[in-house]
């Protein structure tokens, strides 16, 4: 029985005749990167591939696999938005169809891998066994050992977190701190998922509308602006307020009168928000509620609050700094996730995990952006120390991948935030772009981390030196 996973791996490791690919409509077909394999999401099987097509111009984009085109629709592909970014839909037997429809009304060309496969499918199973395959990168820690790789992964780290840095120094340019920083907290809140709805909800309801002139509005207030801003209260919702009793429909109610009265103006559509493949404690209303929790409790208080804790220098300022995020929660939310949806047990609303993230993603480089723009050099050499001693952050699916990927079995394990960040930055950098060529980790020749192009000249010459 042939199963779509080894369609996944014929087309992941391109065990194909690549020089005379044609899809069923008759477009020839260059594959200059099959993708990235989505094993952790919804949507299209392989992500950020790289497509041409008839000689044209490389298109970045999703590919979907299915053993025939006519599962397309059978799973309901032509109708899930999610699936617009598909630009090839790849089977193994051609099905009698040209094209595959997309739910934006474009079409998807399909290319059928039967007539172009290296050799019959029994034999292909039998080679895609994992003693066949290997990334260029996974022999690195075998030439140069454990001290070589843990040099790049340091020097790749540094460099990701003085992109942020600069990344935030960018939109300093642009407006206050205290906004920045806001902007980047909710960001982090959102997760990978809903970063960018987040980010969005910061900038219609900035920080200087939640502070008014006599302080902070109340917790009430800010979780009904917030919510209400966000379009996710109840009767924002498609039916979400039909059905609601008891503590689900006071709570909802008393939030609705708090927003009304408020006279917010624009307000996003819950369709802007991921709700789907997203953990219970992670949805967005919940998510949400944290966020007013911190605002409650730092206001715009908050980046002189962490500036005083970062100058004293004390042994513990890494775990201080976390406790100022960590949310412990109460009432209501403390035990849901979503209104009139519970959690089963009551949990923190932000706990150690996230809130090491958000020290290490989102505090540390605003912080460092901060000094380079204000000339604080006792402030960049504490915000560069802390990050460098920084303890590991929760693993993700891109930190998990690439120790497997660059130590295999040896199971290895990467201890420092910084070396996490390394990690990522080396799969964003070279992995996702498919660049084996120049990547440290890939090539005999390298002596230590290159940058990548154009990435040398986003910084000014202190930040620069102050890595070095």
């Amino acid at each position: 029985m042939i199963r779509e996973s080894l369609l996944a791996q014929i087309w992941r490791h391109q065990w194909i005749i690549k020089d005379a690919l044609t899809t069923v409509d008759g477009q020839r077909v260059l594959v200059l990167h099959p993708g990235w394999e989505n094993s952790h999401d919804s949507g299209p099987d392989f992500r950020h591939a790289i497509i041409g097509m008839n000689g044209g111009s490389p298109v970045t984009g999703d590919v979907e696999l299915h053993l025939r085109s006519q599962e397309w629709e059978a799973h309901g592909h032509h109708k899930d938005p999610n699936y617009d970014s598909v630009v090839l839909h790849v089977v193994l037997w051609d099905g009698g169809r040209e094209a595959s429809s997309l739910n934006n009304g474009k079409k998807a060309p399909i290319l059928a891998l039967s007539p172009y496969l290296r050799g019959p499918l029994e034999e292909l199973r039998w080679a895609m066994q994992p003693s066949f395959l290997s990334c260029a990168c996974s022999e690195a820690f075998q030439r140069h050992g454990q001290a070589w790789v843990e040099g790049v992964l340091v020097k790749a780290g540094k460099e990701r977190f003085h992109l942020k840095a600069w990344r935030f120094k960018k939109r300093m340019a642009e407006t206050e701190i205290d906004q920045v920083l806001h902007e980047g907290l909710m960001r982090a809140l959102g997760y990978a998922k809903n970063k960018r709805p987040f980010e969005r909800l910061a900038q219609l309801l900035p920080l200087d509308v939640l502070v008014e002139t006599d302080g902070l509005r109340s917790l009430v207030e800010i979780q009904a602006m917030m919510l209400g801003t966000a379009g996710l209260l109840p009767k924002q919702r498609c039916g979400k307020h039909m059905g609601l009793s008891g503590s689900d429909k006071l709570e909802a109610e008393r939030l609705q009168q708090v927003w009304y009265s408020c006279g917010v103006g624009q307000a996003m559509k819950e369709s802007d928000w991921r709700f789907f493949k997203v953990r219970p404690e992670n949805l967005p209303p919940r998510r949400i509620v944290a966020a007013s929790y911190l605002l409650s409790r730092h206001g715009p208080v908050l980046l002189e609050s962490v500036l005083d804790m970062v100058e004293q220098a004390h042994p513990q300022t890494q775990k201080k700094l976390e406790q100022m995020f960590m949310i412990p929660g109460d009432g209501y939310w403390v035990s849901h996730c979503d209104f009139g949806r519970e959690l089963g047990s009551e949990r923190s609303l932000i706990g150690q995990g996230r809130a090491r993230e958000m020290v290490v993603n989102v505090l540390l480089p605003c912080l460092l952006a901060w000094a380079v723009k204000c000339h604080q050099s006792w402030l960049k050499g504490q915000v560069l120390e802390l990050y460098r001693d920084y303890p590991g952050l929760p693993e993700n699916w891109v930190t998990r991948r690439m120790q497997k990927q660059i130590f295999g079995l040896e199971r290895m394990k990467v201890n420092s935030a910084c070396q996490q960040q390394g990690l990522i930055h080396l799969y964003e950098t070279f992995c996702l772009k498919c660049r084996c060529q120049v990547c440290p980790l890939g090539w005999d020749g390298a002596s230590g981390h290159r940058q990548p192009s154009s990435a040398g000249d986003l910084f000014d010459t202190e930040v620069t030196q102050e890595v070095k």
